[in-house]
């Protein structure tokens, strides 16, 4: 499963962005090894990191990510996000309160926020007819509010896998393996939204999507996990390059392990992936990816 290609490890001096990463966000709640947010951003830059964006998915993340920012301040930015899990598992008693907060920050301070994002369907972590029809009511609310922004957005997309079936609607179209796909796509339809505006953030397929998007123009974003695990390579093989960023979604999608321990420095290997699958140089990889970051962030 990891890396069973004997694909080659990142170069040395390679340049880099990470699109979407957690730093800072709550510590893993059991074992965590992370080093300290302070040591992690430190070395990203020390090892060839040009612009870090980390990805917020409620108001809790965003405090602390303004709060990260009175001093960490230079070549970072954040994406504001309200994530499809965020309106699974937030309690219904305080979500009322919590989305009027986020709606009242998102609208204004503009200034301060890239992007927004992450937001999406998750129809592995809503399993139901119920909660999958929640996420999209809420999706659509968030469209109907930033739509005239001019703000880029960051999609969380996770389609259901067999084990993800709704049992009480068995033949309910939200159980085939492209339904998110498929539902963020009509949305998007439906605001006329500009697909040069809108990334799919740790694209996992279906693999025929990994053509099919950047043909209307959207950008996928290629996760550190490519680089061991090809489920996450094999999605984007046939991808252009020039559709194609790097991300870590760190802690998140290790190169080659599981568990909570990845760090945005690992972004490197996202780009030996790219690489790899594409039969082209790390160093090409290098300088499109980031020139393609830097052209859909406007930074």
């Amino acid at each position: 499963m990891v890396n069973k290609e004997n694909i080659p490890e990142p170069e040395q001096n390679l340049k880099f962005i990470d699109v979407h990463c957690h730093l800072p966000f709550p510590r893993p709640r059991k074992n965590d090894i992370l080093p300290p947010d302070d040591i992690q951003f430190q070395d990203y830059f020390s090892k060839g990191g040009l612009y870090l964006i980390t990805s917020t998915i409620d108001m809790n993340t965003i405090k602390i990510t303004l709060k990260f920012m009175n001093t960490h301040n230079v070549n970072f930015g954040f994406t504001c996000g309200w994530a499809p899990q965020t309106v699974t598992f937030t309690e219904r008693s305080i979500y009322k309160k919590q989305w009027k907060n986020w709606v009242n920050f998102i609208e204004n301070n503009q200034e301060k926020y890239l992007a927004i994002g992450e937001i999406g369907l998750d129809f592995h972590h809503a399993k139901t007819l119920e909660e999958r029809n929640r996420q999209i009511e809420e999706l659509y609310k968030i469209f109907d509010l930033t739509n005239n922004f001019g703000k880029p957005y960051v999609i969380h997309i996770r389609n259901p896998s067999k084990n993800d079936i709704d049992k009480t609607h068995p033949n309910h179209k939200f159980n085939r393996d492209n339904s998110a796909t498929e539902e963020i796509l009509e949305l998007l339809d439906n605001f006329k939204m500009d697909p040069k505006k809108v990334m799919f953030h740790c694209f996992s397929g279906p693999k025929e999507y990994g053509t099919i998007l950047p043909k209307k123009g959207f950008t996928l974003s290629v996760p550190s996990s490519a680089y061991g695990f090809s489920r996450w390579r094999n999605v984007t093989r046939d991808t252009p390059i020039e559709f194609l960023v790097t991300e870590t979604d760190s802690y998140y999608q290790h190169p080659y392990k599981r568990g909570p321990i990845n760090t945005p420095t690992n972004v490197k290997y996202s780009i030996a992936a790219i690489a790899y699958s594409h039969n082209l140089s790390q160093k090409e990889v290098s300088q499109k990816t980031t020139v393609n970051a830097k052209k859909f962030f406007n930074i």
